[in-house]
């Protein structure tokens, strides 16, 4: 049986250079055998889940922009079909209006994701999955390996024989939640985020992947470093520490320290990092340590995520994972404006709207269901 997760994890070492010749011969099998493979292939060079936040291909800037560019001509491609369809459907529906006058129900807000992946879900290294509510703990047990999720925390039981593979623990836009690892670590996900971990650490380094964004406390591991693999650049703690990862573009990916010493890897070369440093590892930027700015960069652990001269294209992205919703930007100036505020994880989309615009410097505005900014 073909495993998604094992076909993934492969697809991420390739792409950002960590694959050994023996995971390589078996990725090139698969590409060769398996439809599948392909598929998933296909999907992650272009991929605009999560509001364009997907892994890109080698080329990653000019993919990430190629990416923008084909949303804005589908869009327009949208409009031009829908005025072709009304300018048939125009008499119809005129005289529809006038023999039966009625108000138009409102249109629903666009999702960034479908309602239907709009839980926390854990899928094993078999590909079934598990979706987790709020509420009542939830137990099941897989193998040897117990898990109770529970107050928005999944924990494992058991861990020493776990069962075998990785496994893929998700949290959708508009939401965060936690994990507990095998060896005690405690990982906090923000919205739209996953984390791939084994159900047991061998020996040798512990290793995860880390999509999206997540604030960890790693447990000492007597010895055994801890490794998190995110996007471009990779992150080692050697005892105990704790860290925030920033992976929501793997072309720049930060990391803040608050207890160290670690270490970051990327484009060949590595810096040690201190608690109360960050560092960014950007394409086409050297690796250096920088002073931590940690009331923006870590505030949203606490509920409330912080931005100071943040582009307008920038706060799309946000807005895209702690609403999952769609912003559209009208004009070229509105988009380099820079803007200043915070979101609050329990703060509703209107209420967020009102705040911005009473700054004047954009106008959001609701037009068919859709947020636009001008």
């Amino acid at each position: 049986m073909e495993n998604e997760n094992h076909i993934r994890l492969l697809l991420h070492k390739e792409l950002f250079g960590t694959i050994t010749p023996e995971e390589q011969q078996s990725l090139d099998d698969l590409m060769a055998t398996s439809a599948k493979a392909r598929a998933i292939r296909s999907e992650m060079r272009d991929n605009e889940s999560y509001g364009g936040q997907a892994f890109p291909s080698q080329q990653l800037e000019s993919d990430y922009l190629a990416v923008l560019q084909r949303h804005r001509r589908r869009r327009l491609q949208r409009i031009w079909n829908w005025w072709i369809s009304a300018g048939l459907a125009a008499g119809a529906i005129i005289t529809v209006l006038f023999v039966w006058p009625a108000e138009l129900a409102p249109v629903a807000t666009p999702s960034v994701i479908p309602s239907s992946i709009q839980e926390v879900t854990l899928q094993f290294a078999n590909g079934e999955t598990v979706t987790f509510h709020e509420g009542n703990p939830q137990r099941y047990r897989v193998q040897a390996t117990g898990f109770v999720f529970n107050d928005g925390m999944l924990r494992l039981e058991n861990v020493g024989h776990g069962a075998s593979g990785w496994n893929s623990f998700s949290v959708p836009p508009g939401k965060e939640s936690r994990v507990q690892l095998p060896d005690g670590t405690e990982v906090h996900l923000n919205s739209a985020s996953k984390i791939i971990f084994p159900f047991r650490f061998g020996p040798g380094p512990r290793e995860v992947y880390l999509e999206g964004e997540a604030y960890f406390r790693i447990r000492n591991g007597h010895g055994e470093a801890f490794i998190i693999h995110a996007g471009q650049a990779d992150l080692t703690s050697r005892g105990a520490g704790i860290c925030n990862v920033n992976a929501y573009t793997p072309t720049s990916v930060a990391a803040h320290i608050v207890n160290g010493p670690m270490e970051m890897s990327a484009f060949g070369s590595a810096i040690p990092l201190q608690g109360g440093q960050e560092a960014t590892a950007a394409t086409g930027r050297p690796l250096y340590p920088a002073r931590m700015q940690s009331q923006h960069s870590l505030s949203w652990t606490t509920g409330e995520q912080l931005f100071r001269d943040l582009p307008a294209m920038e706060l799309r992205n946000i807005i895209a994972r702690w609403f999952n919703t769609t912003l559209y930007i009208d004009t070229e100036e509105a988009e380099k404006k820079l803007l200043n505020g915070s979101i609050h994880r329990n703060q509703t989309l209107s209420e967020f709207v009102d705040n911005i615009n009473a700054q004047n410097e954009v106008e959001f505005y609701w037009k068919n269901g859709m947020l636009h900014c001008r």
